[in-house]
Formats: C-alpha cells, structure tokens, sequence
C-alpha cells in the first residue's frame, strides 16, 4: 500500500484490457516512466480474481470488455471496499462521449486515459491519482491505527475491569474470596432463608511454612486447604459452598443450604482437607483450630454471626481445643473477659488490688515463721476476682510485671510497717511466674532489678524476703533463670520452688538452682495421711529435700491427721486452711503482735 513517503513509482498496478496490444504499449510507457511493479489481465473475471488476491494501488481499467465489461469489474470491486475507502481506478476508453462518462463516475471512475494513448497524459493522470491514494491511504491508515488502538484499549479497559472485579472479590495472595466477597455470600443466604453453617478456620503453621519455603509456598498451602474445605463439602451437601480468607492465616467456611450440615460432616471435612498435603517436595500436615456457627441459631445477620464464630474460635484456641460449637455462654465469659482486661488497666491506680498474707507454720511447735503474700483484686462491679482467673490475663495482656513489682512493693512494704510495729517480722514471701521473668526480660529489666529496687524502697534487707517461683519458670530459661536466682541469694533473698511434684520435677535441676526451700504441691499432701501411695511420695521428695539440705513446705493442710503425719515424716514446715486463711495486712500484724508478744 503506496504512502506519502514512497516514490510512486513503487505503486502495484494492475491493467486490465481485452486487446493484448493495448496491454502491452501501455505496460511499455509504464515501464519507461520508472514503474517496476506492473501486472496485466486481459478478462475482467479474472481481473477481479486478481484484485482481490493482491493489494494493489491503482486499477487501469477498459470499459468495454467481453463477458464481465469494466462497470460490472468495479461494482464487484467497490461491494469489497470498508467504510471510508474507495476503488483507486482510471477508465481506459477510445469514447469520449457523456454518457459513457456519466456511467463510469457512477460507477466509481475517477479519471479516464483516452486511446490513442499519449504517453506523457497517461503517465501524468497516473501520477496525480497516485498522490491521492498515497494521501488517501496515510490517512486511512491513520484511522485502523486510531481504530486498533482504540480497540486494544477497550479490551485492556475489559481486562481491567474484569481484574479489578476479580481482585474486589478474591485475596491477591491466594486467589481464594474475600471477606467482601464471603459477607455477600453470608447475606445472601440470610436474604433467602437458607441454613448457614459458618467454620472460622485458624491454620497453624503458615508462619513455619513461609520462614522455610518462602511466603508463595505459604500462601499456596492456605489456597490448596481453602479449595480442599470447598471441594469436599461440596461433595457432602446439595447447597452452595463458599471458603475464603478471612484474614493472615485464618479461613471462613460458609455452607447455605436448606438443612443445617451435621457437626461431624464439618469436622470430617476440615480433618481430611488438612491431610497428606504436598508442597513442593515436602508432605505436610498442619494443625487447625475451628469456631462453628450456625443460622438462624446463633445470629440473624453477618456481623453477630461473624462475631461469635470469631469468639468461639478464641475459646477454643485457648482452650487447646481443635473444635469448639458456639454456646452462649461463651458470649457471657467473653463479655466478663473484656470487663476484666480493661479493669486490670485500672485496677491499681484505683486500689482495687491488695494482697493477702497466709501465714506458714512450724508444724513441730506451731510457732510462726513466715507468711505468703497473695494478691487479691476487688472489682468493683463483678466483686472479689480469683488469682485463677486475672494473673492470666495479666500475663495475656502485658500487665504481669507491673502486678508483679506492685506486689514486691506492697508485700516489702507490709513487712517494714510489721517490723516497726512489733520488732520482728518472718520472711514474706512471693510468687513470680513465667511470664513475669519473660515480661521484664523484654522491657530490658531483670528480676534481681525488680527485688532490688523494692528492698530499697522499703530499707529492708534481703533476708526479708523469699521469691517463690515455679517449676515451670525456670524452664523458660534454665541458664538465665539460675543466674538472676543466685543474684538473689547474693542479696540475702530465700528461694522457693512452688508446687513442687505437678512441674518437671527434675532432679538435675534441682541440683543446679539456688533454692533455699520447696514447696509439696497441696495435690499431693491433702488425704497423705490415709492413702499410702501418696505417703510414699511425700517421703521420697521429704528425702530428696533434706539431701539437697533443702527446707520443705507443705501447702494446703486442712485436717489435723494430715498435719500430724507430716510432722511424723520429719516435714518441718506447713500452711492451709489448718491453720490459718489468707489475712488481710491487719490481722496479720495482729496475729504477729500476739505471736511476738
């Protein structure tokens, strides 16, 4: 196709003409022109064969030709044209006379060469309609370049929209729905009436599997899972089935169907979409928790049933369980949680907090040699709240090591004003738990930073005090919890370990820990005085203890049988509701008042 910036001596022309003579002179002034790409028919079917199998730029064209005359050649021609183009032709004709003009513009003609030919007419004709067409076709070309642009552009502007409809609906990680696109599908079952089974899904092990393989690798298992819940339940209920991403690592299974899906049925499903899973070269098996909800029972709209598939999925996580169905009551516990999280916030600065002091007796005399603090918090709306119940969620919630250190304080301080009152106070002791050692070790503090500045506050010396720490807790960091402990003892601080026989109870160690004292667990001492097996056990860690050249407490004695057979096996030291409960600091210093008397 000839363009402005092509010589037109380029052109593709095809001439068309009955008498062979008059094909070749015209082809012969063609050819002494410059022209190098000249064709020739000499039958009009043909010509239009020929047209239409090459691109050519110019059409030289008899009129009168037998079968197929030159009008019928460009009505044929000018059916083919597109929108916008026109048949580039010059009519070869020895008449001149109007009519014969008037039928060969109608019929597209845009120039006539007459016979006899004049050579320099016929090349001067040729070139003028060639500069039009190069014109013509520049601009043509123009418009498809503008057209396919256009085109290519409103298919990118579909692709587009199809991608962004695509990613408004699905997670870009791992391909699966949503949350938009899984609350549509929730409140679309709600709309018709459907049953709706809701499973919040917590997948462990993502994290495990993107710090070893990559975060593709993780994403990938959470897809093959996701389509593993769809696919099998799917095979299990005639109802729609949707699972997608909730969030991080967590899926959300939603079946809408015209019976609720029998708990057992889920379960199955989740446990065999979690086996035998391939990654790569790997197999693995990652664990799962589930929080399970249904509709209409458990909520009549997306947030409440969102809300209690997410609580029952916590409750269960921690509850270590790896299926939990909503009841209501965990709605109440959840309710009673969140009071207490935040009350803990405030809880000291508004003196809710306290401690109580138990004290511990010499089972041998009955003499008094030291108390316990325990910390007890009065909530002002849900009244006296269980150790058990709030040091969790003091642990859960960051607030461990500020109670812990409070307690140092008040217990430290509870003890000077004892001493300043009567001249003597026993050794008070108090507990600190894993996650306290864990707390302070991430604010950049120490335990022995911790008792250090309590002694200080209080101007009493180490001797004043005794850490009791479990078994549990000297496990989260063997070699730096026996560090900090013989700090303690460097300062004069007794050291207990609580609950001694429920933990680890390892006798190596045992050896290597600073204690001055263990503590029997009350699970081994209550009824030790009628039941052999436990009396048998009692001696071993009573023997145990004096080898070590460790005193031994025993914690919860309630029954005076108990006391006196412990006494008998050479136990030295006891507390329990025997003796005494828990007293607030006054009747403690009353109690030592009289006892010092």
């Amino acid at each position: 196709m000839i363009t402005p910036d092509d010589s037109p001596r380029d052109a593709h022309i095809l001439i068309v003409d009955d008498n062979r003579m008059n094909v070749d002179l015209l082809g012969a002034i063609l050819e002494e022109a410059g022209f190098r790409d000249v064709a020739a028919e000499t039958s009009g079917e043909r010509a239009v064969e020929r047209w239409r199998e090459e691109s050519f730029d110019l059409l030289l064209l008899d009129i009168r030709m037998p079968g197929i005359d030159g009008h019928e050649v460009m009505r044929q021609l000018n059916s083919d044209l597109a929108e916008g183009d026109w048949l580039p032709v010059i009519i070869l004709t020895a008449q001149i006379d109007p009519q014969t003009r008037e039928q060969a513009l109608a019929a597209g003609a845009l120039d006539f060469i007459t016979k006899p030919f004049n050579a320099t007419e016929v090349v001067q004709r040729i070139d003028n309609l060639l500069r039009v067409r190069a014109l013509h076709n520049a601009a043509h070309g123009r418009a498809e370049d503008l057209s396919r642009s256009l085109a290519d552009r409103a298919r990118t502007l579909q692709r587009t929209e199809q991608d962004l409809e695509h990613l408004a609906h699905h997670d870009p990680a791992t391909g699966l729905p949503n949350r938009h696109s899984l609350l549509r599908f929730i409140d679309e079952a709600i709309e018709t009436g459907s049953a709706l089974d809701l499973v919040m899904v917590h997948v462990r092990g993502h994290e495990a599997v993107e710090r070893l393989e990559g975060y593709a690798a993780a994403d990938l298992m959470l897809r093959e899972i996701g389509q593993r819940l769809r696919l099998a339940l799917e095979d299990q209920t005639p109802g729609r089935v949707q699972c997608g991403i909730w969030g991080g690592s967590t899926l959300l299974l939603a079946v809408a169907s015209r019976e609720s899906i029998a708990t057992s049925t889920l379960q199955d499903c989740m446990d065999a979409s979690l086996a035998h899973l391939r990654l790569g070269r790997y197999e693995i098996a990652p664990s799962a928790s589930a929080g399970h909800v249904r509709a209409p029972d458990h909520g009549r709209n997306a947030e409440e049933l969102i809300r209690r598939v997410s609580l029952t999925l916590a409750k269960g996580e921690r509850r270590g369980s790896e299926w939990l169905s909503f009841d209501p009551v965990l709605e109440q516990d959840a309710r009673r949680r969140h009071q207490l999280e935040y009350g803990l916030t405030v809880a000291r600065e508004q003196d809710q907090l306290h401690l109580l002091y138990q004290p511990k007796i010499e089972l041998a005399s009955g003499c008094l040699v030291g108390f316990e603090a325990l910390m007890r918090w009065e909530h002002p709306r849900l009244g006296l709240i269980s150790p058990g119940e709030f040091i969790p969620l003091a642990e859960n919630t960051g607030r461990i090591a500020e109670l812990g250190e409070w307690a140092l304080h008040e217990a430290l301080a509870a003890a000077r004003r004892w001493r300043e009152a009567s001249g003597h106070c026993p050794p008070i002791a108090v507990n600190v738990s894993t996650q306290q050692f864990a707390a302070l070790t991430r604010s950049g503090r120490s335990l022995v930073d911790a008792v250090q500045s309590a002694l200080k506050a209080s101007g009493l010396n180490g001797n004043a005090l005794e850490i009791e720490i479990t078994e549990t807790a000297v496990m989260h960091d063997v070699a730096a919890t026996v560090e900090e402990l013989r700090a303690l003892r460097a300062l004069g601080v007794s050291i207990a370990i609580d609950d001694f026989g429920t933990g680890y109870s390892s006798l190596a160690y045992l050896r290597r820990l600073p204690a001055t004292t263990i503590k029997i667990d009350r699970s081994l001492i209550d009824g030790v005085s009628a039941n052999p097996s436990m009396d048998t056990l009692a001696r071993a860690i009573l023997s145990v203890s004096r080898g070590f050249g460790l005193t031994t407490v025993a914690e919860g004695i309630e029954t005076e049988a108990d006391a006196r057979h412990l006494a008998a096996l050479g136990c030295p030291i006891g507390q329990g509701y025997l003796y005494h409960r828990p007293l607030p600091e006054t009747d403690a210093s009353g109690l030592l008042a009289r006892v010092c008397a």
